[in-house]
């Protein structure tokens, strides 16, 4: 290549140390930025920015307003304790994604470490981040290869591009002359599998295949999760209820001639009872729970709110090659005596004469390197295809054991051009035996006889065209297919003419076994799966048809893809017979976005390079943990650390369940809203005494509320949770029933029990309509008290009645959860406690109720939960408008 070797100002001895150090200055370090290390503090602060915590931050400034305008009401306490739920929020979203930042730091292993590379004439080691455009890269077998360059020699040379590709099988590589084009080139991130080779370095760092793909996918930008969106509207809808409340009673105060300061303190109590501050907490909670359960099952989630996007995922785009397959190949099937068999289910029941000289060919005609580990079992080194036939004979009768019985005289290796390669023998016979192994048709072109029951028989030509056409059918299925022949040569070094042929092996990149039942979970969850590969059309047919992604695979190619217009990719994606083979990166990230342009929740797996712009684009990205590239893992959201497709099932069914629960525990929260803000209404419009106080409210918001609410987040997946279809994108979190069930039937039932207990207790103290009470007389503190108590205890009933949304919730009252049955327990304990502890009393304004009050208060539980059963039974039976 000396026009190539000339423009780049280099030789083939390699660059000198002084030229290699200024073209590092100006070329810059050979290094890709996989991750982008953020600052601990950045990521701290982050936590601030979404919608919710600012509303709850908002909420507190009007609470230290409201105490600087009316000191002493406990609205300072209010102001604190909002920015604590804040704060604390902030710290546990923050140390669950700097966990995943440390983890995603550690995965920056990608590119070696050190090369060998010609310099000053001379083979020397270097950083991988000092090459330069110019230099002679050294590359030996089962070297990564670190930079883009032009091959100048090779011997035998066979690379993996999988990662970059999606092509399962190696690439045999050569030397090109001056030519810069695929089969003359070495990519970095690539690793050869066999051969070595000299290499000219073209392009390093970002300039790179693998550079230009990491970039396209740090430039592509992700959207909100379906939780993120759903979040933000409820919180809109809330912040919207909240202010127009504390308008509207604003506005009536000034009618009723209340003095302007009055008036905006009690629509700041509004505003602040409105607000629900233990949502924040407890979503948060819940979701960081469900990740911690998913990385007991290998899936670390990067951002938690992934894990509810995963339960609404409608579609998932996956790549074959190392996400259902096994990124190995493997004899899939035998075809000897006229006769298929299944490679899978020999194991050894071969044993006709045909079968044998079938693998004694596949151990003989072979170059695979066999050695032990540690354990003393058989590992093999070398070419993919190679291997795939020595472990197969291993399987068998032994690899090792079938070639001690041989010795070697001359092998031609495997040729590209004549597409076969040879391997000679003697025998005990003091005979020279030629194996042959290659393209069948080339093969077959050799080939006279036919061995076939134990004898060999002349080849006829219907009988060799009958082989063509089954040679044919296995590379139309998609899978590699190779021909086995010998014959009795008089010369080591003779060419294989007159072949007696044995057999045809068909090899194919294998599913990985956990994989078929995860694809019949996904199509009974109503989850479409679609392939998206590099590979060629007909192998990933076949593998979407062996998995039962497909009955009658549709293959579209990149090419076929790169001519449709956005209609006709909409009208193809239609189809849920389409496969796509042959795709570029921003081919991957094309049939992405139209997905989500169809409404589809899009899950993308994947772990190479060209799957990075589309795990970013996709609403979850699922990279492979063990095979998976930096860029994928920086891409995605979920990590799969056992490269397990089959765990994503599980995944998807975990995050079917927050969402469910999330709904759950925010209409039990909600519930509380009423009680809570209809007291200051009353106290507005009527003559009375005001039936709870703010810190009371924070008590039932903050205290009481917390840990049932956080044990619905924690219910097990109804039994049925992935026999349903997924919901759908536009079904909002928090809907219009919602708070009908909370705000009109629920809510008002509550604050209802409340101000008959309220009114019972001061009607019997002598209290009457109209007149004036002190905030620090005993009766007044005992029906205050009275008042908070019937609420928490209509909240133990409503936390119940929440564990079901449809069905009955009487079944799972003896369904034991740790969270709920000690939140009840907290919930008494602290009653008693702030209703019978003189210390207690001072700061929550309570007193003691007397004994005989408690029959009022205890059935308050029942009633609520057998209000919500009856709205279930009429919901199950016609009445859709109060189902939740």
């Amino acid at each position: 290549m000396p026009k190539l070797l000339a423009t780049l100002k280099t030789s083939p001895q390699g660059l000198t140390s002084e030229e290699a150090r200024l073209r590092l200055s100006r070329y810059g370090e050979n290094q890709i930025v996989f991750h982008r290390t953020r600052s601990p503090w950045l990521l701290f602060f982050n936590e601030f920015k979404a919608l919710f915590p600012l509303l709850l931050l908002a909420a507190a400034l009007l609470a230290f307003w409201a105490d600087h305008l009316t000191p002493g009401e406990g609205y300072n306490l209010i102001g604190w304790a909002l920015s604590g739920v804040v704060l604390l929020n902030a710290i546990m979203s923050f140390l669950q994604n700097y966990k995943v930042e440390k983890l995603m730091l550690s995965f920056l292993d990608y590119i070696p470490k050190s090369v060998n590379v010609l310099r000053d004439g001379k083979s020397v080691l270097r950083d991988a981040k000092e090459l330069v455009p110019g230099d002679i890269l050294l590359v030996q077998e089962g070297d990564k290869i670190s930079a883009d360059g032009a091959i100048l020699e090779s011997a035998q040379l066979r690379v993996d591009e999988s990662l970059l590709s999606g092509e399962s099988l190696s690439v045999e590589k050569q030397a090109g002359e001056d030519r810069i084009e695929a089969e003359h080139c070495a990519w970095s991130g690539a690793t050869a599998i066999k051969g070595h080779a000299r290499v000219l370095v073209v392009n390093t760092g970002r300039n790179t295949r693998i550079g230009s793909i990491s970039e396209l996918s740090q430039r592509v930008q992700a959207d909100l999760t379906p939780m993120q969106k759903e979040l933000r509207n409820f919180v809109r809808k809330i912040t919207y209820l909240a202010i127009t409340f504390g308008g509207l009673f604003f506005s009536i105060g000034f009618l009723i001639g209340d003095s302007f300061w009055t008036n905006l303190v009690f629509a700041i109590g509004i505003i602040v009872a409105n607000v629900p501050e233990g949502l924040l907490p407890t979503v948060t909670l819940a979701l960081t729970q469900a990740s911690l359960r998913m990385a007991k099952r290998n899936a670390v989630v990067k951002d938690i709110l992934s894990v509810e996007t995963l339960g609404c995922t409608s579609v998932i785009c996956t790549d074959k090659t190392g996400t259902l397959t096994q990124n190995r190949l493997h004899v899939e099937k035998l075809y000897m005596d006229f006769e298929d068999y299944d490679a899978d289910t020999v194991n050894g029941r071969l044993r006709h004469r045909t079968a044998w000289t079938m693998q004694e060919i596949m151990a003989l005609c072979n170059e695979t390197v066999i050695a032990l580990d540690e354990n003393g079992k058989p590992t093999f080194s070398g070419d993919p295809t190679e291997i795939a036939l020595a472990s197969f004979v291993d399987r068998q009768h032994g690899y090792g054991a079938i070639r001690g019985r041989y010795r070697l005289q001359h092998s031609r290796p495997f040729d590209a051009a004549l597409k076969f390669m040879t391997a000679t023998y003697s025998t005990s016979r003091k005979a020279l035996l030629l194996t042959a192994k290659g393209a069948p048709e080339v093969i077959l072109e050799r080939c006279t006889q036919i061995y076939s029951e134990g004898l060999v028989h002349p080849l006829r030509a219907d009988a060799k065209r009958g082989l063509t056409a089954k040679a044919d059918e296995y590379a139309g299925l998609g899978l590699r297919v190779l021909a086995f022949a010998y014959a009795i040569v008089e010369h080591p070094e003779d060419i294989p003419e007159n072949l007696v042929f044995v057999g045809l092996a068909g090899l194919v990149d294998p599913p990985r076994p956990q994989v078929p039942n995860a694809v019949a979970a996904c199509r009974t969850a109503g989850i479409r799966i679609i392939v998206i590969s590099g590979d060629s059309g007909e192998t990933v047919a076949y593998i979407a048809k062996r998995l039962g992604i497909v009955d009658t695979p549709s293959i579209i190619t990149g090419n076929q893809l790169a001519e449709m217009s956005p209609d006709d990719l909409l009208e193809t994606l239609r189809n849920e017979q389409v496969v796509f083979a042959r795709t570029a990166p921003e081919q991957k990230l094309t049939i992405v976005d139209a997905l989500k342009a169809m409404g589809e929740v899009v899950a993308m797996t994947g772990d190479g390079v060209n799957d990075s712009p589309a795990l970013k684009r996709a609403d979850i990205g699922v990279a492979m943990g063990k095979k998976g590239t930096d860029v994928a893992k920086e891409a995605s959201d979920i990590i799969l650390l056992d490269d397990n497709f089959a765990t994503i099932v599980k995944a998807i069914e975990e995050g079917r369940a927050v969402y469910e629960n999330i709904k759950k525990f925010i209409t039990y929260i909600l519930a509380s809203n009423i009680p809570e803000v209809v007291p200051y209404i009353a106290y507005v419009l009527f003559p009375i005494p005001l039936p709870i106080t703010v810190i009371q409210i924070l008590s039932i918001d903050l205290i009481t509320d917390m840990l049932p609410a956080i044990g619905l987040g924690n219910e097990p997946p109804d039994t049925d949770v992935m026999r349903q279809p997924p919901r759908r994108s536009n079904e909002p979190l928090v809907s219009l029933r919602t708070f009908i069930r909370s705000y009109a039937i629920i809510g008002p039932a509550q604050a209802l029990l409340a101000f008959v207990v309220f009114f019972t207790l001061l009607f019997d103290g002598g209290w009457g309509f109209g007149k004036a009470i002190a905030e620090n007389d005993p009766l007044y503190l005992q029906a205050s008290g009275a008042f908070l108590t019937t609420i928490i205890f209509c909240q133990i009933g409503n936390v119940m009645a929440c564990r079901t949304s449809r069905q009955s919730a009487l079944g799972s009252l003896t369904r034991f959860n740790p969270w709920i049955v000690c939140g009840i327990l907290f919930e008494l304990a602290f009653i008693l406690a702030i209703v019978y502890l003189p210390q207690a009393q001072l700061f929550f304004n309570t007193a003691p109720i007397a004994p005989y009050y408690w029959v009022l208060i205890v059935p308050a539980p029942f009633v609520i939960l057998a209000l919500d059963e009856a709205r279930k039974w009429l919901a199950r039976h016609g009445w859709h408008g109060l189902e939740v």
